[in-house]
């Protein structure tokens, strides 16, 4: 499936995958590789973004993606003109949803502001969808958020990771939860949704706490 071939990007070793395909974290099940600058990946993405059972929880319904606007909005982040890193994450060699990462202090002061955090040296964020949701309710998102969680602690060298999710939101909760994510704070009138601003919780999980649930008190 691999070939030999080793490229460096953000700091991080990949390994090139036929296709063109670059991948970051491969656990059992589950492929997490960078999204690419190409049709194939752009198509995939309308595909997800136009579903209205997708975008009951991320987006919004009155606010799909077509593939023209999946190219606006995600082409800054594949040449480097926007600080997020977009993924494409595979289940069982299937691809199955989107994910992308974000060192908070290469955010805009603002978009820093609106976590509510005294500092954010260190402090990476998560977003993440799975857009065949014939794959929900399976835990497939709990190995999803587990493995670019042990990524992002042991290879970026996070100190915090935060998520963000709507507070009605509560299969995305329950599942942030099992990977050991706690509510933080309340964020009112976070983010627009489907017409209205929509709280969300500030969810936080910190490297003492990662650390002390997969290696144990010792540690």
């Amino acid at each position: 499936m691999f070939t030999n071939r080793l490229y460096l990007f953000n700091n991080v070793i990949l390994i090139k995958l036929r296709f063109d395909h670059y991948m970051l974290i491969q656990k059992n099940e589950i492929t997490i590789r960078l999204m690419q600058d190409n049709i194939d990946d752009y198509q995939l993405m309308a595909k997800w973004l136009t579903d209205e059972t997708v975008l009951e929880f991320y987006e919004g319904r009155d606010n799909p993606f077509p593939l023209e606007r999946i190219i606006e909005n995600y082409q800054p982040l594949l040449i480097g003109e926007d600080p997020a890193i977009p993924c494409i994450v595979y289940y069982q060699n299937i691809p199955i949803g989107y994910l992308q990462y974000y060192a908070l202090n290469d955010q805009s002061e603002s978009d820093r502001q609106m976590y509510c955090l005294e500092q954010t040296d260190n402090v990476y964020g998560i977003d993440l969808f799975i857009g065949e949701s014939n794959y929900w309710n399976q835990g497939i998102g709990t190995k999803i958020l587990s493995a670019v969680v042990n990524y992002l602690f042991q290879e970026l060298q996070a100190d915090k990771i935060v998520i963000d999710p709507h507070v009605d939101n509560t299969r995305a909760i329950r599942c942030y939860e099992k990977c050991g994510f706690v509510k933080v704070k309340l964020l009112p009138a976070h983010e627009l949704h489907e017409g209205k601003y929509s709280d969300s919780w500030l969810m936080a999980l910190d490297r003492f706490a990662w650390a002390k649930a997969i290696f144990g008190s010792k540690n």
